[in-house]
């Protein structure tokens, strides 16, 4: 397994902006379609300072008002906005992945998105907060992009077969398929509106093979009991799959977290014995996205210090840049991509969560990779 060493005082390495959309509402993952110009990003809208969690001292998700924006890169390399609300009506949109091999449900292509951040509030000037986990909801739902329309979902509220094997999700957060159709999701469960711990029900990675999906969406006893977990008591949040290994990776975020901020590598035999291995990288902060190259480069998101870690394959420690400055804010679930207009080089989706934000008030970036 590759090993990095976060440096205390990181170089800076200057990017291209390629690109930009304005105008969004906390935009907390974002992913690329197989056609190389359309990518998906989900608006979280949340709120902050809502005095029944925890005084005020986190972000609260806004029941029925996330949505899913489509946006494009054309052959020249210009990006806009196709369609602001493809889907709408969702709350707490948190990680995204493209499928990648047919189930007899769902189409190859096919978009699955964790949804159901908790807690929740019904609506921006409610008092009272959504807690009960049988109105949570939590599920990854699944959308038909050509279609324009929700094609389906995984349920993990309470009373499904999958809590009733394992626990109700408090908060589905990140989610990766690899190249089998396997689904990787975390579970960030911050809904203890008191304080970050205890938390409700056990942080952990689940991994529902490929062959399990369709039975786990309809409540299939056998199909739900293939599923494995990893606990991991740092909190988990952004989740990939390496396009060198094959493997799933995940980043630590809560500031209980031992590892001061963490990358870990994921495979079938964390998932079979249920922990998690030694960490690859450590001391990076409270993190939440990562994502990797082709080449083997290793990107991570800090989105307290609105930092973005890059990690060479000689295993350099740097901090990227526009021009000299951090276009961004709080950089969350980032995503490498193959966009048709660079020619085979890579980009990178940056969603700027930005949380002290209001709606409207935040951005999605692309970035010029090449060579990386």
């Amino acid at each position: 397994m590759p090993r990095w060493t976060a440096s205390a005082d990181p170089t800076t390495h200057d990017l291209r902006l390629i690109g930009r959309i304005d105008g969004c509402t906390h935009p907390e993952s974002a992913e690329m379609l197989p056609d190389g110009e359309h990518f998906l990003f989900g608006n979280c809208a949340m709120k902050l300072g809502v005095a029944p969690y925890r005084n005020g001292g986190g972000p609260v998700y806004l029941d029925g008002q996330a949505y899913v924006s489509l946006g494009r890169i054309d052959p020249e390399g210009k990006v806009s906005l196709v369609e602001e609300r493809m889907v709408a009506g969702l709350t707490g949109t948190l990680g995204c992945d493209v499928l990648t091999v047919a189930t007899g449900k769902f189409a190859a292509g096919f978009v699955f998105q964790a949804r159901g951040g908790c807690p929740l509030m019904a609506s921006e000037d409610a008092d009272t907060l959504i807690e009960d986990p049988a109105e949570l909801r939590s599920q990854i739902l699944v959308y038909d992009v050509d279609g324009r329309r929700q094609a389906g979902s995984v349920p993990l509220w309470a009373g499904t077969e999958f809590a009733r094997q394992f626990n109700a999700v408090n908060q589905p957060n990140g989610l990766a398929i690899n190249a089998r159709g396997d689904l990787f999701f975390g579970d960030i469960p911050h809904g203890n509106s008191v304080s970050v711990l205890p938390p409700p029900v056990p942080s952990a990675v689940y991994r529902i093979p490929h062959d399990a999906i369709d039975g786990v969406v309809s409540g299939d006893p056998e199909a739900v009991a293939k599923v494995r977990r990893v606990f991991t008591p740092g909190f988990v949040n952004g989740l990939t799959v390496s396009p060198v290994d094959g493997e799933c990776w995940m980043v630590s975020c809560s500031s209980h977290d031992e590892a001061g901020g963490a990358v870990y590598r994921l495979t079938d035999a964390e998932f079979e014995r249920g922990a998690l291995p030694d960490p690859a990288v450590t001391g990076l902060g409270v993190l939440d996205g990562i994502t990797f190259t082709k080449r083997g480069t290793l990107f991570v998101t800090n989105p307290r210090t609105g930092e973005i870690h890059m990690f060479t394959t000689d295993g350099v420690h740097k901090l990227i840049r526009i021009e000299g400055e951090k276009p961004w804010r709080s950089p969350a679930d980032i995503n490498v991509c193959y966009p048709k207009a660079l020619g085979g080089e890579p980009a990178l989706l940056v969603p700027d969560v930005a949380v002290a934000s209001g709606p409207g008030e935040s951005s999605v970036s692309l970035l010029d990779l090449t060579g990386l």
